[in-house]
């Protein structure tokens, strides 16, 4: 992969690190303010059960979309620290090219589409142990 390219990968990487930055900035100050509208409402007496069923919903998806995006950001990281050392576009499973249109598409991936294949396959025989 050329310098210009992978110049151009960095720009997008960077740019959807501080996107995902800030959702899970958005996100956490919202699981806040459902733990505060709790608080204000003491322990929700008074409020309808349903009510409160919906506010635990809904941190509960707040946190598993967080989780989701600081998995991300961590492959991310990842990905950036691989540009600096030069391994950057290289399998780290079988050590061969990982496609440009791969990279282009996901640029944070750390495998080539057949070993990414494998790794999945291997971790869905291991789930359903």
């Amino acid at each position: 992969m050329n310098a210009r390219k992978q110049q151009k990968l960095r720009k997008q990487l960077e740019e959807r690190k501080a996107d995902i930055e800030s959702n899970v900035a958005y996100m956490a100050d919202e699981i806040r303010s459902i733990g505060v509208d709790q608080d204000d409402e003491n322990g929700s007496l008074g409020n309808h059960i349903a009510d409160d069923g919906s506010n635990v919903t809904e941190a509960e998806r707040l946190v598993t979309i967080s989780e989701d995006f600081q998995n991300l950001l961590g492959q991310i990281d990842a990905a950036l620290e691989r540009m600096e050392d030069g391994t950057y576009g290289t399998c780290l499973r079988c050590g061969k090219p990982i496609g440009e249109e791969r990279l282009e598409a996901f640029p944070y991936v750390a495998y080539c589409i057949e070993c990414q294949s494998i790794i999945e396959r291997e971790q869905a025989l291991r789930a359903g142990a």
